[in-house]
C-alpha cells in the first residue's frame, strides 16, 4: 500500500475526515480538518491505551475516536471506529473507489447524496442499540447511483489493496478476565494511565487537553473519581435535568447539579448555561446526526473546548449498560455490549467541530461485561447493592462511597439532559426551518407554536391523571408520549432532516470552493457494478477525479 496522501481543508470541522481509496491503484487520499495526526501509513483523531508513535489503535483494547491504519504487511487498510459504542464511521462504494468518513454529513456532501424525505430514519438512528454484532448497516439515501450509505460501529472496516477482494469487518481487541472488584479497578486505572500517556504524548502534532462531565447520577460522578488525578482542566455540569417538572414542585427530579459531589472530591465545576438565547448556529450539529433527542444542554461545553485546543472528554456513557444490575432483563449477558440510548451518537457531529474525543470511561473493560454482571451480584459487592428494581449500580456506588462521597449526594433517581423540542433555539435558524415545515406539512410557524402549547397543556393533564391513580390505587403511570395531540406532525423529525440537509449543503459548497468536486457522472466511462460481500448490502461504485493537491 502506498503512503497516504493528505489534503487539509481548514474550513472543515477540526476532527472531520473523508478518505477516498482507489482499490485498483492501492492509493488513498484523505481530506481532513486542522487537528488530525497524519503519518505515512496511519491517520487518527483519537486516543488509545498504547504508545502513540506506534499507531497501533486498530489492535488496541481501548480506542476512542476514529482513524485509518495500514495493516502489517501493507496489503490492507483498516478504517477504525471507537471501541465504545459512542460514534462510528460511514462509507459507500463508488465503482472502484471506497469512500469512508467519520461524518455522515461530510459523506453526504462529498457524494452529493441526500437523505430520502420519504424514508423513516428512526431504524438507522437507533440501529446500534441492537448491539455491536446485530445492528443493520444500511443507511438509505437518494442518489442516482448510490442506493445506500453504510454505518460501522465497534468493528474495523478492512479493505484490501487488491481491488477484487471483498470488504471485511474485524476486531483483534483483547478482553482480559475480571475476577474481582480489585482487579477491575486495577485494569481501569492502568488503561486510564496509558490513555493519558497517549493523549499527552510529545510526539503528537499537538498534545490533547482533558475535560470531564459530572452530574448527580451514578456514571459521570464515578468517572470523576476515576479521572481526578489525570489533569482534567474542567468538570462541566448541568444544573437542570430534562424533566418537565418545575424545580419548586420536585427539586429531586429537576436538579442534576454535580457540584456537591465535585466539592467532596476537591474539584471545581463549570456550570453550563442552558438558556436558549445562548445557543449559536452550532445547534445544527446537535440535530444533524439522527432523529433521536439531542443534547443541546452541552452546547456551552462544545463552545468552551472549541475556543481551546482539541481535547479528550471523559464521560459516563455506557454506564447504563455496563454497570446497571438489570438493563433490559440482563440482555447484555447474552448479547454483549448494547446501547440503551443514542445520546452519544447525537454528539458525533458537534464533537468533530468542537474538537473533543468522547472517552466513555465505563467502556473500559466492557468487553467482559458478563464478568461485571457477575461481580455486581457477588458477595463482596453486597454492601453497595440497594436491591431496588432499577437504577441499582453497586460498582459505581462503591467507587463513589470509597472516595468519601455520602450516599445521599448521588443517584437519587435516573435523570438526563437530552430533550426533544419543536423548533430551533437559535433565532437565526428559524426561518429556514419553518420553510422546511411548510414544504413538508403545509403549516406555518404559528401552527408549530400552537401545537407545542397544546401538547404542554395535555402533558400536565396526562401526568396529573396518572399520578392520582398511583396515589389512590397504586397503579404505576405509563411513559408519557412525546406528542399527545396532533401526532401526525413530527416537528422534531423535520428538524433532523432540515439540519442534515442544511449542513451537507454548506459542506458541499465548502468542498466545491476548495476544488474538491467529483467529475459529473455522465462524463465518466461506465463500468459494471460489483456485488459486496454478504456482511454488507449491495452498493454501486463511481470513480472520483480528485487529484493529489501536492
Amino acid at each position: 500500500m502506498k503512503p497516504f496522501r493528505y489534503r487539509e481543508l481548514p474550513q472543515l470541522p477540526r476532527l472531520a475526515w473523508l478518505a477516498v481509496m482507489n482499490r485498483d491503484a492501492g492509493d488513498l487520499l484523505v481530506y481532513h480538518g486542522s487537528a488530525l495526526e497524519c503519518r505515512d501509513h496511519w491517520m487518527v483523531e483519537g486516543t488509545w491505551d498504547g504508545e502513540f508513535t506506534l499507531g497501533g489503535f486498530h489492535e488496541s483494547e481501548h480506542f476512542f475516536g476514529s482513524g485509518i491504519r495500514t495493516a502489517e504487511g501493507g496489503d490492507a487498510v483498516h478504517f477504525v471506529p471507537s471501541s465504545a459504542l459512542v460514534n462510528g464511521l460511514y462509507y459507500c462504494e463508488r465503482r472502484r473507489e471506497l469512500v469512508v468518513s467519520n461524518s455522515l454529513i461530510l459523506l453526504l456532501a462529498f457524494t452529493g447524496a441526500r437523505l430520502d424525505p420519504d424514508h423513516d430514519y428512526h431504524a438507522e438512528t437507533y440501529a446500534f442499540r441492537q448491539g455491536a454484532a446485530h445492528y443493520a448497516r444500511d443507511f438509505p439515501v437518494s442518489h442516482r447511483e448510490i442506493k445506500a450509505l453504510y454505518q460501522v460501529y465497534d468493528l474495523s472496516l478492512v479493505a484490501s489493496a487488491r481491488g477484487d477482494d471483498p470488504l471485511e469487518f474485524a476486531s483483534v481487541r483483547p478482553a482480559p478476565n475480571i475476577p474481582s472488584y480489585a482487579r477491575y479497578r486495577e485494569l481501569v486505572a492502568t488503561a486510564l494511565g496509558r490513555l493519558r500517556a497517549n493523549y499527552t504524548s510529545p510526539d503528537r502534532r499537538a498534545p490533547l487537553g482533558a475535560f470531564a462531565t459530572i452530574s448527580s447520577g451514578y456514571d459521570s460522578a464515578a468517572v470523576a473519581v476515576l479521572v481526578k488525578d489525570l489533569g482534567v482542566e474542567a468538570y462541566f455540569t448541568c444544573r437542570r435535568s430534562n424533566t418537565h417538572a418545575p424545580r419548586w414542585m420536585s427539586r429531586r427530579a429537576a436538579v442534576d447539579d454535580g457540584t456537591p459531589i465535585a466539592r467532596g472530591l476537591g474539584l471545581t465545576t463549570t456550570p453550563l448555561d442552558t438558556r436558549g438565547s445562548q445557543v449559536t448556529e452550532d445547534e445544527l450539529y446537535f440535530l444533524a446526526p439522527g432523529c433521536a433527542p439531542p443534547s443541546l444542554a452541552l452546547h456551552g461545553l462544545a463552545r468552551h473546548i472549541e475556543r481551546r485546543r482539541p481535547a479528550v472528554l471523559f464521560t459516563g456513557f455506557l454506564g447504563d449498560e455496563v454497570w446497571d444490575r438489570n438493563p433490559w432483563e440482563r440482555r447484555y449477558q447474552d448479547e454483549g455490549i448494547v446501547r440503551g440510548d443514542t445520546t452519544a451518537l447525537m454528539l458525533s457531529e458537534i464533537r468533530l467541530k468542537s474538537g473533543f474525543i468522547n472517552v466513555a470511561v465505563p467502556a473500559l473493560c466492557a468487553r467482559r461485561v458478563q464478568d461485571l454482571a457477575v461481580l455486581s451480584e457477588s458477595t463482596e459487592m453486597a454492601p453497595w447493592r440497594l436491591g431496588t428494581r432499577d437504577y441499582d449500580r453497586p460498582i459505581p456506588r462503591r467507587i463513589l462511597e470509597e472516595a468519601g462521597i455520602p450516599r445521599h449526594l448521588f443517584a437519587g433517581r435516573k435523570k438526563a439532559v437530552v430533550g426533544t423540542y419543536t423548533w430551533p433555539r437559535n433565532r437565526a435558524l428559524r426561518p429556514s426551518y419553518f420553510a422546511a415545515v411548510r414544504a413538508r406539512y403545509g403549516r406555518r410557524a404559528g401552527f408549530v407554536y400552537l401545537h407545542r402549547a397544546a401538547n404542554r397543556f395535555a402533558w400536565w393533564w396526562f401526568r396529573a391523571y396518572h399520578l392520582v391513580r398511583r396515589r389512590l390505587w397504586a397503579i404505576e403511570p405509563p411513559d408519557t408520549p412525546p406528542v399527545l395531540i396532533g401526532r401526525q406532525f413530527d416537528f422534531a423529525y423535520v428538524q433532523f432532516l432540515w439540519a442534515a440537509r442544511t449542513l451537507s449543503e454548506r459542506f458541499a459548497a465548502l468542498l466545491k470552493a476548495s476544488g474538491v468536486v467529483p467529475v459529473p457522472l455522465e462524463r465518466r466511462r461506465r463500468t459494471p457494478p460489483r456485488t459486496l460481500p454478504p456482511a454488507s448490502p449491495t452498493a454501486v461504485r463511481t470513480r472520483t477525479a480528485s487529484a493529489d493537491p501536492r
